[in-house]
């Protein structure tokens, strides 16, 4: 909490206890529907183990990164396949690859990281959905795709989702994306800012579906992965936006030419940085073990991939 949150909270007890008891139940009432809400709505979930509840009690929903993992990766075999006819075809691209890759990662763990975290505990997500942020709007707007079921779809499935989906949006046809961004023209800041944060406490805390701002209930998935390659960037990490709690962000930086060393010899070799920004309150390093295996295979063998 910060000093503004803990002065207010001490001055209602303070007031309450000389002045107005009155103003203490209402403060005490407010929280005891708080919990009531986390049972009501997941009654067979607890709080996890004790150093789970700690995290909840140290750590707030993230706003920056907590977790950097900045991952340099050989795409020659990733290379190939996209110069391939089958890739070149169906239009699949690195970041196509990148989000199969992310969703793969998370699948192997999935019980302990696929999922979101709501009046202090871990709920699982049914599925692996993982979003993708476009730029329609020549860096003025940023659309957010979600691909639903990603570790299930190939790369030619997401490919033909996203290029659809952007393409809408660009045109200005997508509904879902018109309603989200339509209000925001006539609001000030401050006004967005409250509204954030009421629409992101349904969708996310409560999974109600808000169809008159085109906004469905966990709408940005478990993980969103950005492109920032194709503007020149080499390595750079993105920061966690905190309306979209996911457990990670990830960037897909520009690929570049470099010196490797394979099988004790010196090569030049297309790689890229694959930066996270990760919350801790969902993982640790075990957790994730299985998963970085997962990513490198990806990248070192697409083809096994690119047929699931």
């Amino acid at each position: 909490m910060t000093i503004v949150n803990n002065a207010f909270i001490a001055s209602v007890l303070i007031y309450s206890f000389l002045y107005d008891a009155r103003l203490l139940y209402i403060f005490l009432g407010i929280i005891v529907v708080y919990q009531a809400l986390s049972y009501i709505y997941y009654p067979t979930i607890g709080y996890g183990s004790g150093r789970r509840r700690l995290s909840q009690a140290l750590w707030t929903p993230p706003t920056e990164g907590v977790i950097h993992n900045l991952v340099e990766i050989d795409l020659t075999n990733t290379m190939k396949y996209l110069q391939s006819k089958q890739a070149k075809d169906s239009h699949v691209t690195l970041t196509h690859i990148c989000i199969r890759a992310v969703a793969e990662c998370i699948s192997v763990s999935r019980k302990k990281i696929c999922g979101k975290i709501v009046f202090g505990k871990f709920v699982e997500f049914p599925t692996v959905d993982i979003s993708c942020l476009v730029n329609i709007g020549e860096g003025d707007d940023l659309a957010a795709l979600l691909v639903q079921n990603a570790d299930q779809k190939n790369f030619e499935d997401i490919a033909e989702y996203i290029n659809g989906k952007a393409k809408l949006a660009k045109q200005g046809k997508d509904e879902e994306h018109q309603q989200r961004s339509g209000l925001l023209k006539y609001l000030p800041p401050f006004v967005i800012s409250l509204l954030i944060q009421v629409t992101s406490f349904l969708t996310y805390n409560l999974g109600i579906t808000i169809k008159a701002l085109g906004l469905k209930k966990d709408c940005f998935g478990v993980a969103t992965v950005t492109s920032i390659g194709t503007l020149g960037f080499r390595n750079v990490i993105a920061p966690f936006t905190p309306m979209m709690r996911n457990l990670l962000i990830v960037t897909v930086n520009q690929i570049v030419e470099k010196a490797v060393v394979k099988n004790g010899q010196i090569v030049i070799a297309p790689t890229f940085q694959l930066n996270f920004c990760t919350d801790h309150r969902f993982l640790d390093g075990g957790a994730i073990v299985k998963s970085n295996k997962v990513l490198y295979d990806v990248f070192e063998n697409p083809e096994k991939y690119a047929r699931k």
